[in-house]
């Protein structure tokens, strides 16, 4: 093995001799293998190590017995050794992410930082090719597109990956070979973490039904990353042309929606969200489709995204830009993202959510659901405008004027209606009928569920005692 990743280090031009390399500690098998290996590579290549373990404040007395095994491992090579205490489950609360995602951010804002300050040309990180196929796994799970199924590439700015050419069990082998010990991480065989119930729950069942998938999956990641080092190529040139960076938005020209390839358009539009704050965390597929669509909406349409972010649609361009939640605008209340909103003294609930086929539909007379896939502008709460409608059956549509009219309403009371609106086309009269072109069907995949929260914050199926 120890040739294999040898070669690999060489292939990809990892190190430089003379390199400072700052390689992730943990004293699991994985870490402990690439930081045994990358000490063997120094006798070969001058590199000066640098090993980093973050204590990331969760397993108590395991934790510390980590850190000293880490710490010995270390005395007994002469490699240079450094702990960094975190306090990962406060960051996980402060910022609302689980402990996984809290732990990977506060590693690499520690890698950096140390990276920095020792003068580090690379930091070098564990993850070998079972990581990559449950990278892939999780990937494709949630949706994502060709860059995302390319999984973890082995160089990547400054990180590298030496291990990706190698699994698991080949990496244990290597080590009891060697007589090297390492340490087990018990939230490894949990199953509260996302990874792991991939891990155990997905990988492990594939493998048995078709033994070698994980590296045939690696493989795959490889060829499919040469393809995408091309589409890349290309991208660049998209961004010079259609993409404008100003102090506080990115403009994408409209002319990119009509000049390029589907494929090509949505590329760009990920390139622009990157340089938003939050990136494209939490961005996935439909939020690059509705942007797309946006394109051919209405001028002043907009998109609320995640991270706070909107796309609004101007003269000439979409914007990307921070900031977004309860707009008062001109008495439009944006509510096409989960939280809650107020209008007209009443509070909504809002909720976007994958659709659950075996759960049946209520009939609520304060809670609709609507498909969320073929609302093509932005969802609002508002009063009625001259030009509203619903669909009442297929191909069918009528005037709010006369549906309200047809239903009695006086008209005292029909200026002060909420609406549920996607442009002039009327989702729900609040309290009264939803358009049957949003309906649930066999076919919705993601569903918007809209709740009136009434008097005393009761919603459908509470009682006030």
């Amino acid at each position: 093995m120890q040739e294999k990743v040898f070669a690999y280090l060489r292939q990809w031009n990892m190190v430089k001799p003379g390199d400072t390399v700052l390689v992730g500690f943990s004293g699991g098998a994985d870490s402990t293998a690439l930081l045994q290996l990358l000490w063997n590579y120094g006798r070969q290549v001058p590199l000066q190590l640098e090993a980093v373990h973050v204590n990331h404040g969760i397993r108590g007395a395991e934790a510390l017995r980590d850190q000293q095994f880490c710490e010995q491992f270390c005395q007994e090579r002469n490699i240079s050794f450094t702990v960094v205490q975190e306090d990962v489950p406060a960051q996980a609360a402060r910022d609302g992410l689980s402990l996984e995602e809290a732990g990977r951010n506060v590693r690499r804002r520690v890698f950096e930082h140390l990276a920095e300050k020792y003068q580090a040309s690379v930091i070098a990180l564990a993850h070998h090719q079972r990581d990559q196929a449950e990278t892939m796994l999780f990937r494709l799970m949630r949706g994502t597109g060709l860059r995302g199924l390319c999984g973890m590439r082995p160089v990547n700015g400054n990180y590298i990956r030496p291990l990706l050419c190698v699994d698991r069990p080949q990496i244990e082998q290597y080590l009891l070979e060697e007589g090297i010990r390492w340490v087990e991480d018990g939230t490894n065989q949990e199953l509260d973490y996302t990874r792991n119930q991939i891990r155990h729950g997905l990988l492990a069942p594939m493998e048995r039904v078709m033994p070698g998938c994980v590296a045939r999956m690696a493989g795959t990641a490889a060829r499919l990353s040469e393809v995408e080092s091309y589409l890349e190529q290309e991208l660049h040139k998209a961004e010079k042309q259609y993409l404008q960076m100003e102090k506080d938005c990115i403009r994408i020209r409209l002319e990119a929606f009509d000049e390029l390839h589907p494929a090509m358009k949505k590329m760009l539009v990920r390139r622009a969200l990157e340089h938003l704050p939050g990136g494209l965390r939490d961005v996935e597929a439909f939020h690059v489709e509705q942007i797309c669509l946006l394109a051919y909406g209405k001028r002043g349409s907009r998109i609320l995204l995640p991270s706070k972010n909107t796309a609004v649609l101007e003269y000439d361009s979409i914007v990307l830009k921070q900031g977004y939640g309860i707009n008062r605008d001109d008495g439009i209340i944006s509510c096409g993202r989960p939280g809650t909103y107020e209008f007209q003294r009443t509070r909504y609930e809002v909720t976007v959510e994958n659709r659950d086929k075996n759960q049946e539909i209520p009939v609520n007379r304060y809670t609709k659901w609507f498909d969320y896939d073929k609302i093509r502008q932005e969802v609002v709460l508002r009063t009625r405008r001259p030009g509203d409608y619903l669909s009442t059956g297929p191909g069918a549509h009528k005037k709010l004027k006369d549906y309200l009219i047809d239903n009695k309403v006086p008209r005292e009371s029909r200026d002060g209606l909420t609406v549920l609106a996607d442009g002039n086309h009327i989702l729900w009269v609040v309290g009264m009928r939803i358009s049957e072109e949003y309906k649930i069907t066999e076919q919705t995949k993601i569903v918007l569920k809209i709740q009136q929260i009434r008097d005393g914050g009761i919603k459908d199926g509470e009682t006030s005692y």
